[in-house]
Parts: C-alpha cells; structure tokens; sequence
C-alpha cells in the first residue's frame, strides 16, 4: 500500500505566507470573528435550540479553553450527542490552594463525570485540569464560577501562546513556577474580551505590559517548557529536572547553574511533536538558540520570535503552520535539499534544522535581540517526583501518582481522598508534566496525616512500569483520536505486570489515541499510537531514554511495519521485545533502547519472524512515507 505525499507549499511561497496566498477556514473565521469570537460567539453559545456551536466559531472557542466533543459511544448507537471539553490552565503546574482545588472539585460533582456517569477531573501532561462532558448549558455557570476564585480558561486551547509548563518542584535557586506565571500573563488573550464574551464582571485584569495579539492571534499553538534546578536537601546536590520535556516544546528554557546559583538560560526552539496522517509532517525536538544571561531577556526573546513566525507561519495549511516548520522549511530551501532528502534522512533533516535555527538567530539579532552561541549543557532527568521530598524551607512536598491523571470514584476512591487531604492537610497543590500531582508545604507533624488518609483508602504506588508509562484520553471523546489509550491502558498494564515485564527496569509504554502525540508517547522506549479502532502501531526508541531522540516507524528495506496492529496482539508483541532484551543484552546495557540500537531494526524484524504467534503482523507492509 503507496501512497505519494506532496509538500502544498513551495519553497518560494515561504516568505510570502499569509499575504499573497489563500488561507484555510480557520483562518478566514477568526478573520471574519477575530481570534475570541466576540458576540458571534457569545450568541453561539447562548444558543440552547442546538446542543453544538456552528463551525464558524469552533475555532474561537478553542482560545477560550473550550473544545466541541462528540461522544463517540453513542456515535456509534446512531445518536450524535455534542458536549464540551473545558480546560482550566495552571502557569508552570500553579501554586493552587487547597480551598480553590476543592470549588473545582465542586464544579466537577456539578457539571463533569467520566464515562461511568461519576464526577470527573483530568489531570494533563500541559499542568492543566479537564472538565469532560459537560452540556452546553453549563459552560456560563462553569467560567462564572471560575473566574469567582480568580482562574480563567483563556489560553487553555487555540491559537495563541499556550500555558507555559515548568519543573514543578519549589526551589530556591530558579523558580521556574514563577518564570512560567511571568510568561503566561504576558502572552494572555485580552482578558475583557474573554469576559464580554460571557457577559461577566470581574476584578481579573491584563497586566500592564502585554503581548499585542492581531486579530487573528497566531497561526497555530505555540508551547512553551521550563526546565527546572533544586537542592536535594538530603545530599546538598543539584538536581536538574526536565519533566516538562522542554525539547519537545516550540520553546524551551533551561537554567544554566554554577555554584547553585543561576548565571544564565539555554534557549531551545522547533520542537513538537504532532503529525498528521496523510501529510508531510515531523516530529521534532528542539535544538539550542543560544544564551541569555538575565531572566529580564526571556520574555523579549519570546516576543521576537513570535513576531517572526507570525509574519512567516503558513495560514493556508495548518499541518504546517508551528514555528518548527517555518525552521525546517527555511533550512531546506538554504541548504538547498530536496523535499525527498529530508524525508528519507533524518540527518538531513537536521541539517535543515540547523541551519533554519541558524537563519533565525540572524533575524533576531538584525533586530537587537543578543542571543550567545548555545553552550553543551545537560538539561537532566525527567522525574516523576513521586513520594516524600524535603522543601529548601524544611517543610515537605508529597508526589502523588495518580493513573493518567483521571480522578474520580469509579475504580478507586482517588477523588474522595484528594479533597480529604485537601480538607484536612490543606496542602498547598502544585500539577505535574506527568499528569500526576504534588501536594507541598507539609509540615512536618502533619505527615503522619497524610500518610494516614492514603491508608484508609488502600493507596499505594504501583509498579515502576505502570507509574513511568502514560496515556492520553483517546476515544470516546477526544476530538482526534481514532483508537483508545486511557481506556486501554489500564488492561494493557495488567497483562505486562501478570507475565513480570515490570521487573524489568527502566522499560515504559507511551499509549497515544492518534499521531497528535499529546502523551508524548514517542519519548518512551516503547511507543503505541493509535491507527484505528482497536488498532495500533509500534515505535521503538533506538538509544537511550531521555537524550535527544524519539522513538521511529520500524522502517526495514524501504518498508514500513507494524503500522496496523491488532488490540490482542501489542502484549505479546511487547513481552516479546522485552524477552528478548532481557535474554541477549551486554552487560552494559541496562535500558531497552541501547540494546534495540544495537540490534537495529533488522533485528526486530527477526525477531518477529521467527515467532509463529506473531509473524502475521509482518504480512502488511506500507510504503516508507506513508503516515
């Protein structure tokens, strides 16, 4: 099965973008609406003859933190039934308080549930809360009582400057919380605009210095990630902790630390990690900027940066619209390479890479931006944070895992005993990259307490593979997703820990719904994404977990496998890689992708055909560019 993919833009065209081009709809609605919708959405949405908005709008909404949904169960009993997507942003993971933690838990028990009917929150892996399934007419009443406690939706989606993510552990040498906070009122949408739209009154203004949005906002998303740096108060070491992931980011930001102390920031740029099938897309991490050395340089750095992307960011296809393809584009067409050069090599692609950040660094230097040459610099683990850690201030964080950050009732009491420890503890709460989070400013004597209150409801942590994996919510209501990741994870789980993959260390799986790759899945050693009902295809990381690499298609002699994979068959597929890991590697190869680097694709291949149970996913082959 072949299929020929085309770039629709032309090398030539790069530089005219927006001007002298066509644009897509979406860009031709928020042209006609501006970027929040003003009273077209206002009266969309006080619309309750119909229980969805008009395509028209589902672009603007999004900006306010809202997504249109369809329920795909009930799809497929026939019924469309429309609900709501709202997403509550924390700058950095927040610094909530337990009272406001506890009004959102209320407006779950009021106006959100899961699948099951049961009062529901969604953690995400961007430190933002979800409230699913709610009706169309709850949406005023929830935002009303949001902006009641001081949080707005805004930023939440759309295109626009995103709520930055940071290392959510409180430090005493970079608080990258704050940094976050600073950049997210910067690059806020206009507040009374969001407010008029719901016809509330409120004390939340714009701060003083602001990001100018045009009426368009920007071409697309734009994410941004803060690496972070504490003192372990138990070794009196620093910890560097890229839990946010920030290469994976359009921008992302690490501290430079000597002698505990803060002397500059790396910047990192390009990266993301959506594709779309059927199009020329990439999954890229981000490559080093340069150096700034005072934090007061970050947010014009930024500004630039947005500035010129906005000007060259394709608002005709929005598959190539983020910043990492303005980059890629422009170092394709320097370099002089060919659209098939960069597809069929990923050093290539990097060259391209280079070379674009390079072209940007020149048009922001042309603009008095003063960036250093990037420095070799380690940006850390990606904790998890789970369990006891000591504060700088002697008081005490407690990392609580929570399985894709769902929190409700209906397996476990997860929901019943955050508001208890909220209630009771009254924690200080902050969110993580991971989906989990982290309650702080314990003291001391009330450890006890809290350790107390996980007892009564049976808590513990699960295995490391459980823990360390991930998943998106995928079906039924995500938008995008074309098979389950939430829903399967939890039986995918089981299987692995029933046939003992968890006892073999430094091994997660990242499960994602659709190539969108909101989990971050392909940064796992083991990688599952969904194709289709019940279908899935298999990336592997080839080296080691956590450096500049992503898991790949298994791609053997200009072919691609194990695109399409049957439900039933991903356990036996992964207890088999993990078999053999665990039969054939060195001495020093103590995580999966460095002996999969090894062996290589070719290996994988073998080893799939030599096994009688599961040689029949080899059957199908799919041409090398096919998405």
């Amino acid at each position: 099965m072949s299929k020929i993919v085309k770039y629709e833009v032309s090398l030539n065209e790069l530089e005219l973008a927006f001007f002298d081009r066509d644009i897509c709809k979406d860009e031709q609605n928020k042209n006609n609406n501006g970027i929040l919708g003003g009273k077209k959405l206002r009266n969309e949405l006080k619309d309750f003859n119909k229980d969805d908005v008009d395509k028209t709008v589902q672009v603007n909404i999004k900006s306010h933190g809202i997504y249109l949904q369809t329920d795909r169960n009930a799809l497929g009993n026939g019924n469309r039934e429309y609900t709501f997507l709202i997403r509550i942003p924390f700058w950095g993971g927040g610094d909530i308080k337990s009272s406001t933690y506890l009004k959102i838990s209320k407006l779950a028990e009021k106006y959100s549930s899961d699948e099951f009917g049961k009062p529901s929150l969604r953690l995400t892996s961007r430190q933002g809360i979800q409230l699913h399934r709610v009706a169309k007419k709850n949406i005023f009443p929830i935002v009303k009582e949001l902006v009641e406690i001081d949080l707005l939706t805004l930023n939440g989606c759309g295109d626009n400057t995103r709520n930055p993510i940071a290392s959510p552990i409180k430090s005493n040498i970079f608080n990258a919380t704050a940094l976050a906070e600073k950049i997210g009122a910067y690059f806020r949408l206009p507040v009374n605009e969001h407010l008029q739209v719901f016809g509330i009154k409120s004390n939340i203004h714009d701060t003083e210095k602001k990001y100018n949005y045009t009426k368009t906002g920007l071409p697309r998303k734009f994410k941004i990630g803060i690496a972070g740096a504490y003192i372990n108060q138990a070794t009196g070491k620093i910890v560097k902790d890229n839990s946010p992931d920030i290469q994976t980011n359009d921008l992302g930001i690490a501290p430079i630390v000597k002698y505990k102390k803060i002397t500059g920031y790396q910047i990192y740029i390009g990266g993301g990690l959506g594709e779309k099938n059927g199009k020329i897309t990439f999954a890229l991490l981000g490559i080093p900027l340069g150096v700034v050395y005072s934090e007061d340089e970050i947010i014009p750095l930024i500004e630039a940066i947005i500035d010129e992307w906005n000007i060259l960011g394709d608002r005709k296809n929005r598959h190539w619209a983020r910043l990492k393809n303005v980059i890629l584009k422009k170092g394709q067409q320097l370099e002089n390479l060919s659209t098939e050069e960069i597809l069929k090599s990923e050093k290539k692609r990097r060259i391209a890479q280079s070379k674009g950040v390079e072209w940007l660094r020149e048009r922001l230097e042309k603009k008095g931006i003063k960036i250093e040459p990037p420095i070799k610099l380690s940006l850390g683990k990606k904790h998890r944070h789970h369990g006891w850690l000591k504060q700088y201030d002697s008081k005490f964080t407690f990392g609580l895992w929570i399985e894709n950050g769902r929190i409700s009732d209906t397996k476990e009491n997860i929901k019943t005993m955050i508001d208890e420890i909220a209630e009771h503890i009254k924690p200080n709460i902050r969110l993580t990259p991971f989906q989990d989070l982290l309650f702080t400013d314990i003291s001391d004597e009330n450890k006890p307490e809290l350790e107390n209150i996980l007892q009564k409801y049976q808590y513990s942590f699960p295995s490391e593979l459980r823990r360390n994996s991930m998943s998106c919510v995928g079906l039924p209501t995500c938008s995008f997703a074309v098979a389950d990741s939430e829903r399967y994870f939890r039986p995918l789980m089981n299987i692995l820990e029933d046939e003992e993959v968890h006892k073999v260390e430094n091994i997660s799986v990242g499960l994602s719904g659709c190539e969108r790759h909101c989990s971050r899945n392909i940064c796992h050693p083991i990688s599952i994404e969904g194709k289709g009902s019940g279908c899935y295809q298999l990336k592997l990381l080839f080296g080691k977990h956590g450096t500049e690499i992503l898991a790949k298609d298994i791609i053997h002699k200009n072919k691609k496998h194990l695109r399409i994979i049957p439900d039933k068959d991903i356990p036996s597929l992964i207890q088999l890689l993990v078999d053999n890991y665990k039969k054939n590697k060195l001495p020093e190869e103590n995580e999966i992708g460095v002996f999969h680097q090894r062996i290589g694709v070719s290996g994988i291949i073998s080893l799939i055909e030599n096994n009688k149970s599961l040689d029949h996913l080899l059957e199908k082959t799919y041409d090398e560019y096919f998405t």
